[in-house]
Formats: structure tokens, sequence, C-alpha cells
């Protein structure tokens, strides 16, 4: 268990605990990290599952939905979210998703994701995706898999 964090380089194997923010310019998280405050870097790339207390900032944020993840807010300049191919039953036992109250970012692409609201410049929601409200001010696609309220381009 870490208290405030702050690193050139954060490399989880395994689980880790972090009870207050983290800070540092390339996150790796491959198993299980809990942060309880906010996570800042320049590059945040997951494989796995993890929870983020605050804000989830970075300039590029890759995630490989292996399990559940969250984080309160996400913010980014490129932010992209898959489900990497599974058997129907590892699906069915162990759900996966992405569960953030806003996603802010330049270029957005989002897989199995709930959120209240994505708003960006270029905006993707793709299959299983369940999302409030959708603004964009380029070019919005969706998935016919996924559900949107509404979106406005703004």
């Amino acid at each position: 268990m870490f208290s405030n964090l702050q690193n050139k380089q954060f490399d989880c194997h395994g689980s880790a605990n972090v009870d207050g923010n983290l800070s540092a310019d390339e996150v790796y998280i491959h198993g299980e990290a809990v942060i309880k405050g906010g996570c800042d870097a320049e590059q945040f790339q997951a494989r796995g599952e993890f929870s983020v207390g605050g804000l989830l900032n970075a300039g590029t944020i890759q995630i490989k939905l292996f399990g559940h993840c969250q984080a309160k807010e996400i913010g980014g300049e490129r932010i992209e979210v898959k489900q990497p191919g599974r058997t129907w039953l590892k699906k069915l036992l162990f759900p996966v998703g992405l569960t953030a109250e806003s996603i802010e970012g330049d270029e957005i692409y989002l897989e199995h994701t709930n959120a209240k609201a994505v708003r960006g410049n270029r905006v993707t929601i793709g299959p299983g995706c369940d999302i409030e409200v959708v603004e964009y001010q380029g070019e919005f696609q969706c998935n016919p898999g996924a559900k949107v309220g509404a979106y406005q381009k703004v």
C-alpha cells in the first residue's frame, strides 16, 4: 500500500493499492490497481482491472478490458477503450466494462463503457456502451449495439 505516489514510471504486474494520488510519466497496469485519489500521467495503459477515485488524466489512455474498470472522471487527448475477444463462457462468468461519470478528450473510441457524459472532437461509441449524453465538435459515430440517450454537435 502506497500513500501519494510520484514516479517516472508506475508498472503494476499483479495488484497495487495507492491510498492517495498517483503521478507518473507512464502508468502500466497488468492486473489490478486501486487508486483512491486521482491519477495523472502522460501515458496510461491498462490490461485488467482498476479503480480511480478521482480524475484519470493522461495524454494517451489505452484500456483493454479484462475486468471491471472505473474512474470518477476521465480526461485525455486520445482515449481508447476496447474489449479483446473472449469466449462466451468468460463473457458470462466475468463481465467487463468501464464506468465513469464523464469522459472528455480529443479523439475518443469506447467499447463496453457506461458514462453519463462523453465530450470530444471525434467520438466513436462502440458495442456494449450505455452513454447518457454525447457532445462532439467534429465527428460522431455510434455502433448499432450501443445505447446513446442524446447526442449533439457543439
